[in-house]
C-alpha cells in the first residue's frame, strides 16, 4: 500500500516502505540524509515534473496524511531509522536492468553491520525493505526479472590480448569482429571461443543490465569495484559477462556464478580500503 509500512514474512517480520519518488526525496531531506544510493538519486525514466515546488508540496502533504511526517515536518521514527542506514552503509550492491527502451529497473542493497536495506526503483516507485544482512547479493539478484540462465559451457578469451586489439580500434565505431579475430589470431590466440562469444552476443537481446559494488571504510573512504558483472538476456536464456583469471568470460548467468563473481569483486574493493 503506497506510503505505508506493511508487514510481510521473509525469514521473520520486516518493514516495507512503498513510496513514489517525490515522497522518497521529501522523507530523505526531512531525515537529514545527505547520501542515498545513486540508483535512487535520479529520475531519468519517471513521469516528468512540470512544477517542482508544487509537486514537492503535494508529496509532503501525502507523507503527513500517511503518518510518515508529523506536523512539524519531522519523519516518523521508523522512517528515520530506516533511512539512516544509508549513512552507515559499509557495502552497497547496485543493479541496473532494462528490458525495453525508455525503462530501467534499479536497485541498491546496502549493508551496515547486522542491518541491511534493499531499495528498488521502478518508474515513479521506490520500495524499501529490510533484508537479512547475510543475504545481500542474493537480495540484489532477486530483483531481476525472471529469466532462465543460458545453458552453455563457459567461454573465454585472453583479456590482455583482447584489450591490446581493441586499443588499436576507433572508439567511436563498432570494430569489425572479423578484423578483431584476425588480430587476435596474429597474437597467437585460439579464436574459436571468441567466435562463439561474438555469435552469442549478436543474438537479439530481450534485456541488458549490470551488477556492481561499492565499499566504504573509515572516514567515508570509498572503493568502487574494479568491474561490473554485465547481464544479457537472449531468447535462450540469461548470460553473464565479466573478467576473471586474466580472461574475458561469458557464461550462463546462474545466481551462484553471478554471486561468486560479485562477492570476489566486493572483497577486492574492501581490501583496497585496508591498504
Amino acid at each position: 500500500m503506497s506510503g505505508s509500512f506493511t508487514g510481510c514474512c521473509f525469514g521473520g517480520e520486516r518493514n516495507v516502505l512503498d513510496l513514489d519518488s517525490l515522497e522518497f526525496a521529501v522523507l530523505a531531506e526531512a531525515a537529514g540524509i545527505d547520501r542515498v544510493p545513486t540508483v535512487a538519486a535520479y529520475r531519468n525514466y519517471g513521469t516528468p515534473v512540470d512544477d517542482v515546488d508544487a509537486e514537492f508540496e503535494a508529496a509532503e502533504r501525502r507523507c503527513r496524511e500517511r503518518g510518515l511526517l508529523d506536523r512539524s515536518g519531522r519523519p516518523d521514527d521508523r522512517v528515520a531509522e530506516l533511512l539512516s542506514l544509508y549513512q552507515r552503509t559499509s557495502v552497497e550492491y547496485d543493479l541496473r536492468f532494462s528490458a525495453q527502451r525508455g525503462t530501467e529497473l534499479r536497485a541498491a542493497v546496502c549493508g551496515a553491520g547486522r542491518d541491511a536495506l534493499r531499495t528498488v526503483v521502478s518508474g515513479d516507485r521506490v520500495r524499501l525493505d529490510r533484508i537479512s544482512a547475510d543475504q545481500l547479493i542474493p537480495a540484489a539478484i532477486a530483483v531481476l526479472p525472471e529469466h532462465e540462465p543460458l545453458r552453455m559451457r563457459p567461454l573465454s578469451v585472453d583479456l590482455s590480448a583482447l584489450r591490446s586489439v581493441y586499443a588499436g580500434t576507433d572508439e567511436e565505431t563498432e570494430p569489425d569482429q572479423r578484423e578483431v579475430e584476425s588480430r587476435l589470431r596474429a597474437l597467437g590466440v585460439d579464436t574459436r571461443e571468441f567466435r562463439q562469444i561474438t555469435e552469442l552476443l549478436a543474438e537479439p537481446r530481450l534485456g541488458v543490465g549490470e551488477l556492481g559494488v561499492t565499499a566504504w571504510g573509515r572516514g567515508g573512504a570509498e572503493s568502487r569495484g574494479e568491474q561490473t558483472v554485465k547481464l544479457i538476456d537472449v531468447g535462450r536464456g540469461r548470460m553473464a559477462v565479466y573478467n576473471g583469471g586474466g580472461r574475458r568470460m561469458l557464461c550462463g548467468a546462474d545466481p551462484a556464478t553471478v554471486g561468486r563473481v560479485l562477492g570476489e569483486v566486493a572483497e577486492r574493493a574492501r581490501w583496497r580500503l585496508r591498504e
